[in-house]
């Protein structure tokens, strides 16, 4: 037997912006309502629930227990309806936003190809930013997921999906470099050398630094030029400005043609990749196929 909720889900919503806002007047505003609408809802689900739900002292709300709890399915009830109206807009307009990590851009590039190829339909949204721009971009909504070097973001509202355990960072330089005539090389060589980095919010920048600092290696002894795209690092690099740090992907076609050479420098550097969604998301049908590309593009 099917149970019928007995409880208006407007009346939640209401209930809701109430115990948000703490404030019957500050509720109605926010609802385009009347105050005395605001009041009838609320007096309809303390009757639907036979308890009190709220008390207004000095025009001030406060939650009674039950108040409190229910408060809390309400704050669901909301985020869900605004998810459902999120999606019924998406399918209308048939897009999908996302945010890639620098590093990431080339390998995210093929799962965008092959989504186009699938959805020709669908308007594919990209923007490429650091990964700690991108997250904040995923929480504001600004994108649906974003693509980002795996690591913790501090921001509790997301969830992240891993789709690459790790993929290997290497060190470039041109081959006219002086320092290729070393026949050993360490990191700590690389103290004479610039470096040639994204800005101080690249996630990989801080994962590899990390890696210094594990060898012991003083961040402040090393030079860094910051750019703000994988081209224009790679173009520096190549004219001979200095050492780039670089996902593997990013740089395969120069390395195969001679035009960089990859540092001999001890030790195994890798990130991981992970996509960052909202936690009180609807994850749609065509950004779930989108994941799926990418967990097969960082495969390959």
């Amino acid at each position: 037997m099917v149970k019928t909720p007995k409880y208006n889900p407007y009346h939640l919503v209401v209930f809701y912006f109430v115990g948000r806002e703490k404030s019957i007047t500050a509720a109605a505003e926010k609802l385009c309502l009347t105050q005395p609408a605001v009041t009838h809802h609320i007096k309809c689900l303390e009757k639907a629930a036979s308890l009190k739900l709220l008390d207004v002292k000095r025009q001030r709300v406060c939650l009674t227990q039950a108040g409190e709890g229910l408060f809390q399915y309400a704050a669901e009830v909301y985020q869900q309806l605004i998810s459902a109206e999120k999606f019924v807009e998406d399918m209308k307009e048939a897009s999908l936003g996302v945010g890639i990590a620098m590093s990431f851009s080339s390998t995210v590039a093929s799962a965008a190809s092959s989504f186009e190829e699938l959805y020709p339909h669908v308007k594919l949204i990209v923007r490429t930013a650091p990964s700690f721009e991108v997250a904040q971009d995923v929480l504001n909504s600004q994108v649906d997921l974003g693509v980002v070097v795996s690591m913790d973001y501090g921001i509790p509202k997301l969830r992240s999906i891993t789709i690459s355990a790790g993929g290997e960072i290497v060190l470039v330089a041109s081959p006219t470099s002086p320092i290729f005539r070393k026949e050993d090389m360490e990191l700590s060589d690389l103290c004479d050398y610039p470096l040639i980095l994204g800005p101080e919010t690249s996630a990989t920048r801080r994962v590899v630094f990390k890696k210094f600092e594990a060898e012991g290696l003083r961040l402040d002894n090393f030079v860094a030029v910051e750019v703000n795209s994988v081209e224009w690092g790679r173009s520096l690099v190549e004219s001979g400005r200095g050492i780039g740090l670089y996902y593997i992907s990013n740089v395969e076609k120069e390395v195969s043609e001679g035009r960089l050479r990859i540092l001999p420098v001890t030790g195994d550097m890798r990130v991981g990749a992970d996509v960052l969604i909202r936690k009180d998301a609807f994850l749609s049908p065509i950004a779930e196929k989108f994941i799926s590309l990418l967990k097969g593009a960082f495969q390959n």
